[in-house]
């Protein structure tokens, strides 16, 4: 373990090159802080955005999304697009398809949105795949894409997929952002028993995913993650 800025970081070296797996905390802001706070401090060869992602479009679970560009949405009396789209390095999206490919790991290729919020509802889940014709969703590729287009650090986004665009989850997650929700998300548990099931769904769903992008990023490092010139 180590600090980078402030931030704490687990690194290595694999073939060569230094790499920093940064946590960064769920949703935009606490992304775009840890980002800030690490590129003033070192200057990365590249930024990937990486952990799990909502397919908005036809996928499996554990299928890897490779996304083209990035656009946030805000909700206002329905879900609105950003004006701001960042274009992800396509020399780096091919060798990770690549990578990809040769370990056997399927990939959607297309763009994300990154939503403020956790979506829970498939209804809300069509609604944006609908309105922006993305193949994932997240919370927080677009804003590290934003800071690394400010830094002029080349950006990537590789996350695979844990829940389908047709599933509900089990509770609003969002609760568990606040301090002040958890009493009412474990309420909600409580009031609705079944939900655990759901919630059993997803964990298997999640280890399916981590799995898979363990999978992609052996093999994307034993490509000096796209960096060689080869």
């Amino acid at each position: 373990m180590t600090r980078i800025g402030g931030i704490r970081c687990w690194s290595g070296t694999h073939g060569g090159i230094p790499y920093h797996i940064v946590q960064t905390g769920v949703g935009p802001e606490p992304a775009a802080k840890a980002a800030r706070a690490i590129t003033e401090a070192r200057a990365p060869a590249l930024m990937i955005s990486t952990g799990f992602a909502c397919a908005l479009a036809s996928a499996r679970i554990g299928d890897l999304v490779v996304g083209t560009d990035v656009q946030s949405v805000a909700y206002q009396a329905g879900w609105k697009k950003n004006t701001a789209t960042w274009v992800c390095d396509q020399r780096m999206r091919s060798r990770l398809f690549h990578a990809a490919s040769g370990a056997g790991i399927s990939a959607l290729d297309g763009a994300v949105v990154s939503a403020p919020t956790v979506v829970c509802l498939a209804g809300e889940k069509r609604d944006l795949a609908s309105m922006t014709q993305a193949v994932g969703l997240d919370m927080e590729s677009a804003a590290l894409a934003g800071v690394a287009a400010r830094r002029e650090i080349p950006f990537l986004i590789a996350r695979t997929v844990s829940d389908l665009v047709d599933e509900n989850l089990a509770v609003d997650f969002n609760l568990f952002l606040r301090p002040q929700g958890w009493a009412r998300g474990v309420l909600m548990f409580v009031r609705r028993p079944s939900s655990i099931l759901d919630l059993n769904r997803l964990r298997r769903q999640s280890h399916i995913a981590a799995d898979r992008l363990t999978t992609v990023f052996q093999a994307f490092a034993a490509d000096a993650f796209g960096l060689s010139e080869s």
